[in-house]
């Protein structure tokens, strides 16, 4: 059958692809006006440029059965633009633009409510020129079946129903020069309906390119203050970090999500372009956590507590030892393990992921959806339930341990829990160990254990992981006892300060640090106060430029200008600042927008905020020092988030707020004066 293309309209970016292996000695920056101009310049070296147009969609086609992926509809005779046509239940589909300078991952659950976004098939279209022939290596991947057309020639074809991993598929694509087109066809049975391509690029390239990027050009604010750097490994590691730590000569030690763990020397070199990875262990069964003891790493498997123990020294583990195993694996593949973490009084915590079955968590075996504390001979003593991907534990400053929950059954948004002895906190799915942890089951919603933070979703990240505190006195600027928390999705870290009213844990989250190179999901502390981040997107996709990987965080000694803490008083908040502010300005009531909000509790993924509501500012009354400004705030009610949002307040020589806005969790007003 012929197909014949028609994609009008402009194109947008000129991207570079095509990029050949380079190595540190043979880069060759090339410093232009800008930002964009600079990164041109400098891969047009070593690569094709590609001048891109929009993508577009179109949608739904019928997939009743999920047996019509090679059932040809009209997108594939001849892409027309100004057409449309009868589609899905007798829906009009027509083409629409979506803007994309770049290689983004495309949600196509857009078009309209739940029905029309099951079972259906979607088509994209893209044209591009380029200025010579060549091959051009691209991956993608799609949620659910996928073919994909370039100038009318077949090169993917996978009737498959899957997840997204952007990894399924690697492909040689024939570019000719001038004019190219692309044709993407998208199958859809229940649940997410996703597509991304992105070519192939050497990451040592990128690697160093960034880093003078970010030195020269900085995107953000953020950049001023911390300065990101990649610990690239070679080409041969998969870096699908699952766990960070740091050994005793101060040497990070890395698992992955493929069950190895590597050490990193060299890894505080400035620019760290000389990195080694020594592997020093193999054979692990998905290690999401690891933590140097007395006697070597420990790293939690799925099923089991291990120490990994380098008996001569020579950086190669030579005994694994099971140090804990009491708790249950079914086969399930979400039924992950989190930790070691040691809380203040020097125990050892783990928490464990409930198994998913279709679209709710279940408890299939002993202790899934708990957190736990391994006994120094072994034993599991249960701490609490209600948990549900509980990827991400770390203590606060008074030692108390704290767990990150991601949005999903139960979870309206992503939070930070308080753990104690005999709590619920939501999920039902393990409630059937209380009993065998000798507990009194829990009743019902009266018994839910409010977050200590809500981390409102899309604002301050999608899905929480690691928790750290600052314990470096100063040296990674000034939140010393403060709690930094990665965000996988986001590939962002947030900032979070807690304070306990009335015996309540509760506070605010904030913005701290975006632009990661891959989705964050552990953090550790080098010794130099420098914080370790440790990524990975597979499965869960995330931004960033790469799906793995290991970066260096430094602070600057440039100090921000920020909200540092937000103190809850019987009617209103203590807001101080990192440095004076401007008193006039600061004074002003118009500088403050004080909302509140709350969340429904259901089993349905996720959870909208609802009863939003405003609230007046009466007084703001500036400190002598100006480091702190105390609002007087109407209406305020417990069991709400309240956002604050701050415009106009500068610092005292007119420096801006890095982060303006602040969300505290307001589970207690306090009936006295703090």
């Amino acid at each position: 059958m012929r197909r014949t293309s028609r994609i009008a309209g402009g194109l947008a970016a000129v991207v570079i692809i095509g990029v050949a292996a380079v190595g540190a000695d043979e880069f060759n920056y090339v410093k232009r006006d800008t930002r964009r101009a600079t990164r041109e310049a400098t891969l047009a070296q070593y690569t094709t440029p590609l001048e891109l147009g929009a993508w577009y969609v179109i949608g739904p086609f019928d997939n009743a059965g999920r047996d019509k992926h090679d059932i040809v509809y009209p997108p594939e005779v001849g892409i027309d633009l100004a057409a449309s046509y009868e589609g899905k239940d007798g829906r009009l589909a027509a083409w629409e633009e979506i803007p994309d300078d770049a290689w983004m991952k495309h949600d196509l659950k857009r078009f309209g409510d739940e029905a029309a976004n099951t079972d259906g098939i979607a088509y994209l279209a893209r044209r591009f020129t380029a200025p010579r022939d060549g091959v051009v290596t691209f991956q993608m991947g799609s949620d659910d079946g996928l073919k994909v057309w370039l100038n009318g020639r077949l090169h993917v074809d996978a009737d498959v129903y899957r997840g997204f991993n952007i990894q399924d598929h690697t492909v040689e694509l024939p570019i000719r020069a001038g004019e190219n087109t692309l044709l993407v066809k998208v199958t859809q049975g229940v649940g997410g309906w996703d597509f991304q391509m992105m070519p192939v690029v050497d990451p040592r390239l990128l690697t160093l390119l960034e880093y003078h990027l970010n030195r020269d050009f900085p995107e953000s604010p953020e950049l001023r203050h911390y300065q990101m750097m990649t610990i690239l490994e070679p080409p041969s590691i998969v870096l699908e970090v699952g766990g960070l730590a740091v050994m005793p000569d101060g040497r990070p030690v890395v698992t992955t999500r493929r069950g190895d763990a590597f050490v990193v020397e060299n890894a505080y070199e400035v620019p760290p372009f000389n990195a080694v990875y020594k592997r020093f262990a193999s054979g692990l069964h998905e290690p999401l956590g690891a933590a140097w003891d007395e006697d070597g790493l420990l790293v939690v498997q799925r099923g089991e507590l291990t120490r990994l123990v380098d008996v001569d020294g020579d950086d190669r583990a030579d005994r694994y030892e099971t140090v804990s195993e009491p708790w249950g694996v079914s086969g399930n593949y979400h039924e992950f393990a989190f930790g070691p973490e040691r809380d203040g009084q020097g125990r050892w915590w783990v928490t464990l992921n409930v198994g998913f079955c279709g679209s709710l968590g279940k408890s299939l075996v002993p202790w899934r959806g708990w957190a736990l504390i391994v006994e120094e001979d072994g034993a599991l003593t249960p701490v609490c339930g209600g948990l549900r991907s509980p990827n991400g534990l770390g203590r606060n400053a008074a030692g108390d341990m704290f767990c990150c929950d991601n949005q999903g059954d139960w979870v309206a948004t992503n939070k930070m829990m308080h753990l104690d002895f005999g709590d619920w906190h939501g999920h039902p799915a393990g409630d059937t160990w209380y009993d065998e942890a000798g507990m009194a089951p829990p009743r019902g919603e009266e018994d839910f254990k409010p977050p200590a933070i809500w981390f409102p979703y899309d604002r301050v990240g999608r899905s929480a992981s690691d928790i750290l505190l600052d314990d470096t006195g100063g040296k990674f600027g000034p939140f010393e006892g403060q709690l930094f928390v990665g965000d996988q999705y986001e590939a962002s870290i947030a900032r979070v300060f807690l304070e306990r009213v009335d015996g309540v844990y509760q506070g605010a989250c904030f913005r701290f640090l975006k632009g990661l190179d891959s989705g964050v999901n552990r953090l550790a502390w080098a010794p130099d106060g420098s914080l370790l981040v440790g990524m990975t997107n597979r499965g869960w996709w995330s931004h960033g430029p790469r799906a793995w990987g290991l970066q260096r965080v430094v602070y600057t000694h440039v100090e921000p200008f920020e909200i540092k803490t937000v103190e809850v008083q019987p009617d209103g908040f203590l807001l101080t600042f990192t440095g004076p502010v401007d008193e006039v300005l600061a004074a002003e009531a118009k500088r403050y927008d004080i909302a509140s909000f709350t969340y429904e509790r259901w089993e349905k993924y996720g959870a909208p905020e609802i009863d939003r509501r405003s609230h007046a500012v009466t007084s703001c009354a500036v400190s002598r020092d100006g480091r702190s400004v105390r609002l007087r705030i109407d209406g305020l009610r417990a069991g709400r988030v309240v956002e604050i949002s701050l415009d106009g307040v500068v610092r005292d020589d007119g420096a801006s707020l890095v982060h303006p806005e602040a969300y505290y969790t307001l589970n207690v007003i306090p009936s006295a004066p703090r």
